[in-house]
């Protein structure tokens, strides 16, 4: 079969491929016959792949005696829009059939009729055709069809009873889909082999594919969002056409994109960009072009450090919209203790709303997994080669902090902070009812991320932000201590560390862990003083903590704002879902590095070859 217009389609004959007649007969007596035409797809042999339903075609028709096509037939008695006998296949209605026939998933109404009692001959004869619509002409980038070998087959129902069928109910679209322009000269997102550039369809209330050019509008606070699909479904959706809904139940990982920018660093510290501690003001950020490196006023700005990776200079990278959680749903205890089993490599990373972060890991074990994303784990999401995924860096958790404060995020929308996900259950994407909210339970079901009251906690103050950065589980970022000879620190003694090799409190070395990966992986800082006296003490390889959202911004909206020393040498970020007030995106402490139930963690990943 190949694409043909509608004219060529409605004429096919019975003597040609995808063309099907039959007959319904019927004898009633004492009470009507309600009837119902539905269908149902086949799924294809192994190893074939199915058509995308947004590229067949339906129709209908009923037949003379003579097996000629009626001038006009009478498919549409029972309250179906006239257009549903000629229809693509994703635009038929979901029949109610399966609701009374449990074993029946996914059927399409094609017709109904009742049959009114008394009639001792009822007969009617129909012609299904399919073929693939005409504007099924892609190819790909050898040129060649991108439908070659695929294959839709259905199987044409009749379901009959004496009471009526409940009504079958349009499907969702086909509507418009959101499209964006973005004019504050943000770099365009740089997908990587296995993304999916997506924007949320309020109309779906689901997650559709849009081209990446049309997903964002950074001057709009609409930050561009892509997701990896599980195998099953990755060559199906690789190939759907733009406005094709993407099924949470199909997804494993959600991925924000963080252009490179300059911020102003003269107007932060103690000046509170302008506000107060309580209520600062907008941190100022312009997006720079490419990869350069060069600032449009010295004297005031700064190019955020994260934007260079070792010796790579990068033009924005992509964050996990949601805290860490497991393809196996495993070490989800919500008390103090997750168990032993949370602390391994086996256990398979998404980043989902709606699930329950993993905690109970040392920060050693959660980079081993993050790197395993892009050679054990890379089918799992479509990766190929030129990525890079690792555990947030503090300086990256900065950048996302930064530009939520800025004409491009939440604070812009509302002068308010990003509010605390105070669901004690852990639960990814979840805002309390206020941005200092106490810990709850009902928030948990009430106040997800797709709800109004939902995005608030994200770094957008809408869906298309980054959400878990205050409350829920406190986040261990690769932000770490110096041992004093430009080294990083492993912890606190043999029992609580990270389980990298390294000094320990008292100078004591551990060195039967993991050793440090590249220096491009993590922050190094300095402290002069003690545990718990402020970052005004914490110094960065020397300098002041530029874009690390430390000593810039230390004690915004009243966010903890202690720093590692010796004995708790790693950074955690955001707060709990119980730190009420001192939860937030600006909210720092210190911690060992171990495996506890209050910590989680977050991803990053990097197009290397762009």
């Amino acid at each position: 079969a190949f694409p043909m217009s509608d004219e060529v389609g409605e004429a096919l004959t019975s003597e040609q491929d995808g063309v099907f007649d039959f007959d319904v007969r019927a004898k009633t007596q004492g009470a009507p016959i309600h009837y119902e035409i539905y269908l149902t797809k086949v799924s294809p042999q192994e190893e074939e792949q199915e058509l995308p339903e947004g590229v067949v075609k339906t129709y209908l028709t009923t037949l003379d005696e003579s097996g000629k096509d009626q001038e006009e037939n009478e498919l549409n008695a029972e309250g179906l829009p006239t257009e549903t006998n000629l229809n693509l296949y994703s635009a038929l209605w979901d029949s109610k059939v399966p609701s009374i026939l449990e074993e029946i998933t996914n059927a399409k109404t094609l017709y109904r009729e009742t049959i009114e009692a008394g009639n001792s001959s009822y007969e009617k004869h129909f012609r299904y055709r399919m073929w693939i619509d005409s504007s099924a002409t892609e190819v790909n980038e050898n040129g060649e069809w991108i439908y070659n070998n695929m294959t839709f087959s259905v199987k044409v129902n009749v379901y009959a009873q004496n009471d009526p069928i409940p009504e079958p109910t349009k499907p969702k679209g086909p509507h418009e889909i959101p499209s964006y322009t973005d004019t504050s000269n943000a770099n365009a997102p740089e997908l990587v082999e296995g993304m999916i550039s997506v924007v949320y369809d309020p109309e779906l209330e689901s997650w559709v594919k849009q081209d990446v050019t049309k997903s964002y509008a950074y001057q709009d606070q609409i930050w561009a969002n892509a997701v990896t699909v599980t195998e099953d479904k990755r060559d199906e959706l690789k190939i759907a056409p733009v406005g094709t809904e993407i099924s949470m139940n199909d997804i494993n990982t959600m991925w924000v994109w963080i252009p490179r920018y300059e911020y102003k660093y003269t107007n932060l510290g103690t000046k509170y960009a302008g506000g107060s501690a309580t209520n600062p003001g907008e941190i100022e950020i312009k997006f720079v072009n490419g990869t350069s490196t060069q600032v449009s006023d010295s004297s005031n700005y700064k190019m955020h450090p994260v934007f260079t990776f070792g010796e790579e200079q990068l033009e924005g990278f992509w964050y996990g919209k949601f805290e860490t959680s497991n393809k196996e749903n495993n070490c989800t205890a919500t008390t103090t203790s997750v168990g032993t089993a949370c602390d391994v490599e086996t256990l398979i990373p998404q980043i989902k709303p709606g699930a329950i972060s993993w905690r109970g890991i040392r920060v050693s074990t959660a980079f081993a997994v993050s790197q395993k994303m892009m050679n054990t784990y890379a089918s799992e999401y479509g990766f190929g080669e030129s990525i890079d995924t690792h555990i947030s860096k503090n300086s990256e958790w900065g950048a996302v902090a930064y530009l939520s404060q800025s004409a491009y995020g939440k604070y812009h929308v509302d002068q308010e902070e990003v509010y605390i996900n105070n669901c004690s259950n852990y639960i990814t994407g979840i805002a309390g009812d206020t941005a200092n909210a106490e810990k709850s339970e009902t928030t948990c079901n009430t106040n997800t991320y797709e709800t109004i009251q939902g995005q608030k906690a994200s770094t957008t103050g809408n869906i298309t932000g980054v959400y878990d950065m205050s409350g829920g589980a406190t986040e261990y970022v690769m932000g770490i201590l110096t041992d004093g000879s430009n080294n990083p620190r492993s912890g606190r003694n043999a029992s609580y560390n990270s389980g990298f090799n390294g000094v320990l409190h008292e100078n004591v070395r551990v060195s039967n862990g993991r050793s440090f990966p590249e220096a491009k992986y993590y922050d190094l800082y300095a402290n002069s003083t003690t545990c718990g006296t402020g970052l005004s003490a914490t110094t960065c390889n020397k300098g002041t903590c530029y874009g690390q959202a430390l000593s810039e911004t230390e004690g915004w909206y009243g966010d903890d704002n202690h720093h590692a020393c010796s004995s708790h040498p790693w950074v955690p970020r955001g707060g709990t879902y119980g730190s009420g007030a001192s939860a937030g995106v600006f909210s720092t402490g210190y911690a060992y590095g171990y495996a506890d139930a209050v910590y989680s963690f977050r991803l990053v990943l990097i197009n290397t070859e762009a």
